[in-house]
């Protein structure tokens, strides 16, 4: 019953209303790897971990979006540091982004075995626009014909993340600074700064089952927000199966399979429920993961974070 009482309490602090839409690439499996949106959780695991994403946005709608993630991650200096790469590759419609950033994060360990965490992330983005691909009523635009613009920026992302064996709490801004562009005399913004909130608890007794509902909050401004909802089981400590809500505009469901000690394979899949222009095109998600014990004091153990 205390569990219960629990789960209750966790939804009343941590949910919002009034949702809007988000403009950064939209991740289904940050479940277990938050390294992509907090520099923080680098090397939080006490171990070397590489993590492949791909997601296909609307599957079947040309130019939808698509977003392709690496992320590379290890403890090290006696598990107090963490170190790591992201590089992501995100493409919708004429415009495609690359993005690479390096990431070090420092551990603070308490006397109960709870971990608080603090990273720090910088790199480059860059914005590429190919004019070309557009299909126009008259081709005798001499600006748009076959041109291409290309914006590299630099950034920097700071996070904070503290960790329990039972909950998480995580807060970040993966991408400070803005982007700004000047185009022929005008001033655009490309991007402008998102700020992350997660968090999420596993109930460990609850129906004899392993159960952790989490949350990712995405905050631009007062118009521009973002709410995830997850629900997951562990089965037989071997594989999660979840369901998700985007905003409740969008449902998906969404597992994970452990395969031996080192690997895990996960698949997402999302659908939309109250835009019936997009309701035949479902977004999936695939992801390998890789965890290894490459230094001494490294240690698989049990995670659910």
């Amino acid at each position: 019953m205390r569990d219960i009482y629990k789960l209750l309490l966790f939804f009343v602090l941590v949910f919002p209303l009034g949702l809007h839409a988000q403009l950064d690439p939209l991740y289904n499996q940050y479940f277990f790897n938050q390294a992509m949106i907090n520099p923080a959780y680098t090397g939080v695991n006490d171990v070397f971990n590489a993590t492949a994403i791909s997601r296909t946005q609307w599957a079947g709608i040309d130019g939808a979006p698509t977003t392709n993630t690496l992320n590379v991650t290890s403890s090290v200096f006696k598990n107090k540091v963490g170190v790591g790469a992201t590089v992501l590759y995100d493409t919708y419609g004429i415009n495609s982004n690359t993005e690479f950033n390096l990431a070090y994060s420092y551990k603070i360990s308490t006397a109960t075995g709870d971990v608080f965490s603090m990273g720090i992330q910088a790199g480059f983005v860059n914005f590429n626009y190919n004019y070309d691909r557009l299909t126009l009523q008259y081709v005798d635009d001499v600006a748009l014909s076959g041109a291409q613009q290309n914006i590299t920026e630099e950034n920097i992302g700071v996070g904070f993340w503290y960790m329990s064996k039972d909950y998480y709490v995580g807060l970040s801004v993966p991408r400070m600074l803005d982007v700004r562009v000047n185009d022929g005399g005008i001033e655009s913004t490309r991007y402008r700064r998102h700020y992350y909130l997660s968090a999420g608890y596993v109930f460990d007794q609850l129906f004899a089952l392993k159960f952790k509902p989490s949350i990712l909050l995405m905050y631009m401004d007062k118009d521009n927000y973002a709410l995830d909802l997850n629900a997951s089981f562990l089965l037989n400590e071997a594989i999660w199966l979840g369901a998700s809500f985007r905003n409740f505009g969008t449902i998906g469901l969404n597992t994970q399979m452990k395969v031996g000690e080192t690997l895990k394979l996960g698949y997402a899949f999302e659908l939309p429920v109250n835009n019936t222009a997009l309701t035949g095109f479902g977004t999936h998600s695939l992801m390998v993961s890789l965890d290894l014990e490459l230094l001494s004091r490294h240690g698989m153990g049990r995670r659910f974070f």
